[in-house]
């Protein structure tokens, strides 16, 4: 089977497709046909060696690490009536590749029937993480929330959650992204290539903000322009000198097995919407990895295979 593996440090353009055979079956196995892998940051930082002190790797690995597909097989100690169920999951061990073998039962979650594969494929990695961040800043009715790079896989479902909370919703982007934040429900949009501190001083005060791209001169700009309050960053465990009263920290934990069965629900039931900016084979894996770091998004890119 096909697998696309990092085999060095030097970036993108490294990466390399290999075949090699298939996975065997354990008695815990529910093997998946991979439908839809999706393209994430953190595959290209490591790729790029960047996540070495948080996240030590060996060589060679397969990339990715959420997906969707449909259960082919399964092993003896798993309920035959997995097969053929659709599913999303999460494979530590690597995900892009043709077949996955699931041998932890709580990392597979059922697709329900009015929700395409491809849709499903966009929560992990993405709206997981969203969820985990307002449910750790504890958003309600009563915040105005700062979020910054607010058009990406994750930022498309952060917006979608505050504004479910009621919370006012200000978001740091690019022009171009401007009509699509609006859509999706941002309250007030900022330039980031223009003074940043001064249009925020020109709109209420956040009293929180979540940071999705971790660029200090972002944060710096914040920092100057917002008095108290308190800092969730997804991507940055370094933060620029603060004052008192203004809190930073970093996340990246878990939402809990009913978080999936709740956002599959939302999905299922239109409360959430997916949005999927483009579609690519796994043979255009490169590319998919390109987009994702030199153009605009519009939300996720996911590879099909």
């Amino acid at each position: 089977m096909k697998v696309i593996q990092q085999v060095s440090f030097a970036g993108i353009d490294a990466i390399r497709d290999v075949e090699i055979p298939d996975p065997k079956l354990s008695p815990m196995t529910a093997l998946v046909e991979t439908a839809y892998v999706p393209v994430l940051p953190w595959d290209v930082m490591t790729e790029k060696g960047d996540l070495q002190n948080m996240r030590p790797v060996q060589l060679p690995l397969v990339i990715g690490y959420g997906f969707s597909g449909v259960v082919s097989k399964v092993g003896a100690l798993r309920s035959s009536n997995l097969i053929g169920q659709r599913v999303i999951g999460a494979n530590p061990a690597g995900a892009m590749q043709e077949r996955i073998a699931s041998n932890l039962p709580p990392l597979l979650f059922k697709v329900p029937d009015n929700v395409r594969l491809r849709d499903a494929a966009t929560l992990i990695g993405g709206a997981d993480a969203a969820l985990m961040a307002v449910n750790t800043m504890q958003v309600s009715s009563g915040d105005t929330v700062l979020v910054t790079g607010a058009s990406g896989g994750v930022r498309t479902y952060l917006i979608q959650l505050l504004k479910m909370v009621g919370a006012h919703v200000e978001a740091l982007a690019s022009p171009p992204n401007f009509d699509f934040l609006k859509k999706l429900g941002v309250d007030d949009l900022v330039d980031y290539s223009a003074d940043v501190t001064t249009q925020l001083a020109n709109l209420p005060h956040a009293n929180k903000v979540i940071d999705t791209v971790g660029r200090l001169d972002l944060l710096e700009a914040i920092i100057a322009a917002t008095r108290h309050f308190d800092l969730l960053s997804l991507s940055t465990t370094t933060f620029p000198e603060h004052t008192q009263d203004q809190t930073f920290q970093f996340a990246n934990g878990s939402i809990g097995l009913n978080g999936y069965k709740r956002l599959l629900n939302w999905l299922s039931d239109g409360t959430l919407q997916a949005h999927v900016q483009t579609i690519l084979p796994v043979e255009q894996i490169k590319q998919a990895q390109h987009q994702l770091v030199e153009e605009h998004s519009h939300g996720r890119i996911l590879i099909k295979f």
